[in-house]
């Protein structure tokens, strides 16, 4: 099987040597947006752990179609648990005490850790007990997208992959396999997903309305209005779990680029931009234990007086 993501050049060379030359880390961290194929490239990497062939993953064998099938032992999955905003520490104790558990069918076991940005000190600290001294048997995949959110201490126990979108033709050229889009539908999509693939095919498919990119929509229309009361309306569905929150920033991110580049002379581009830096600080507020009412509020009047206090 080749390596699964276009773009990505360096990344591609990288894990392919580590496959070839049978030294994949005991840790990697993958780090990316949202829609740039984190997953795809954990599911890669772990199949190719199990299959443990010269060209792993080979796709045919035994251990290959127990992870094609998603029913492989030595593969396990972690992550934040339904209405919990983060991976909590006894989660991770119980995955430290699993990981000295022999494989049950391959060489090596595997474990996925997804959203692994959301855990806290405590978790991350019980988890970097099992990085520095990791049984022979066991390799981690950590996927995020805030490499800001680890401690240094588990980030030098990783190697961390950086994934970015691809060049525009690349990306075009992958969706135009699809000969249900026309390249100039493909073309907007990207436009309107700044290049990533991910949320392009949700644009082609009808699925990009989600609820937070919606949301983030009706936030921007409100804002324009200075509508405070229903800006803080829209933010409400969003308050009551962190992973929501912080999905409603990212879809308010994009909503926010989107528009300045539509209309980058605009005399509300300067103010945009400004808010687009303050949504970026907001992120890395929302790492923290918070009063998620509060933020929004605070989101809110932040985001009123940058547009509204030169008008």
């Amino acid at each position: 099987m080749i390596f699964p993501l276009i773009g990505n050049e360096k990344t591609a060379l990288t894990v392919n040597n580590f496959i070839k030359e049978q030294r994949i880390p005991h840790a990697i961290l993958i780090v990316g947006e949202s829609g740039v194929g984190k997953h795809t490239l954990a599911d890669f990497l772990a199949k190719a752990i199990v299959c443990g062939k010269d060209t792993a993953p080979c796709g045919e064998c035994e251990n290959c179609r127990a992870a094609l099938s998603n029913n492989h032992p030595d593969i396990t999955t972690i992550a934040p648990e339904d209405n919990k905003k983060n991976i909590a520490v006894d989660k991770v104790r119980e995955l430290r005490q699993e990981a000295f558990i022999r494989p049950h069918k391959a060489q090596k076991r595997v474990f996925v850790i997804d959203k692994a940005d959301t855990m806290n000190a405590a978790s991350q600290n019980a988890l970097l007990k099992v990085l520095e001294e990791p049984p022979e048997a066991v390799m981690f995949l950590l996927i995020a997208e805030n490499n800001a959110a680890f401690l240094d201490t588990v980030i030098s126990r990783c190697v961390a992959l950086n994934l970015t979108v691809p060049e525009r033709e690349k990306a075009v050229a992958l969706l135009s396999e699809n000969r249900k889009y026309s390249r100039e539908d493909i073309i907007s999509a990207l436009d309107s997903a700044q290049n990533n693939i991910g949320r392009a095919k949700r644009i082609l498919s009808g699925k990009a309305g989600t609820k937070a990119e919606t949301a983030a929509e009706e936030f921007l229309k409100y804002l324009f209005d200075n509508d405070q009361y229903n800006m803080l309306l829209v933010t409400n569905a969003f308050a009551k779990k962190r992973v929501d929150s912080d999905a409603f920033l990212k879809a308010l991110k994009n909503a926010v680029a989107k528009r300045i580049k539509a209309d980058p002379k605009s005399h509300f581009a300067k103010p945009l931009m400004a808010f687009y830096n303050e949504i970026l600080s907001c992120e890395q507020q929302l790492l923290f234990n918070i009063n998620l009412n509060l933020f929004f509020s605070n989101l809110v009047c932040s985001a009123i007086q940058i547009l509204w206090r030169n008008k």
